[in-house]
């Protein structure tokens, strides 16, 4: 049984809450780059609030990659938060799509991005996705979603391209964060000159 076929079975199988803890069980604690894509992936469900949970875990997950921690966990409060039996079915179905997807389209290859060294660098763009998501930014939980889905799926596969492109993603993510939030900021201050004027 294929790990696609895995999360599919499980998904249909799902009767009533679940937890988040749950979710990252289902393979997530056995490759560390599909823990990241776990924490990432609810960050797209149209649920209130849920930007700051996995933003949070996105953060705290950094941390333990920088420190070289394994295996990988969710911070217990993370593990603990609860999905719909819907909401977490749509999510395993999603993480069996991404697992096909990778496996069709990624293979081996670019060691050097996906080495020891690489993993733990690979700290900086987490941290810095969970704080996009975190942050109440038009689009920044599916942009910072979706880089760090590419990311994480990369080092899974162990195909470093991917892993750059999830870089590239990252960075363009923080990119328009950063010139939205001083769009944001000009736009303001001109609204508060013309009205104090």
């Amino acid at each position: 049984m294929t790990l696609a076929e895995f999360f599919r079975m499980q998904a249909n199988r799902l009767r009533g809450e679940v937890s988040l803890g749950w979710l990252s069980a289902q393979g997530g604690a056995v490759l560390p780059g599909l823990l990241i894509v776990l924490a990432a992936a609810p960050s797209m469900l149209p649920v209130p609030g849920v930007g700051n949970i996995t933003g949070s875990a996105l953060v705290a997950l950094a941390v333990s990659i920088w420190r070289g921690q394994r295996p990988l966990a969710l911070p217990p409060k993370v593990q603990a938060w609860t999905l719909s039996a819907q909401q977490a079915g749509r999510l395993l179905r999603l993480m069996a799509w991404l697992h096909e997807a990778a496996g069709r389209y990624m293979r081996p290859r670019a060691p050097a991005w996906v080495s020891e060294r690489a993993w733990t660098w690979a700290a900086w763009p987490v941290a810095a996705m969970g704080v996009v998501i975190f942050l109440p930014v038009p689009l920044g939980n599916i942009f910072g979603a979706v880089s760090l889905m590419v990311l994480g799926l990369g080092h899974s596969v162990e195909d470093g391209w991917a892993v750059a492109v999830g870089w590239a993603l990252s960075g363009f993510t923080l990119l328009y964060t950063l010139a939205l939030s001083w769009g944001m900021a000009a736009l303001g201050q001109g609204l508060w000159q013309q009205l104090g004027g």
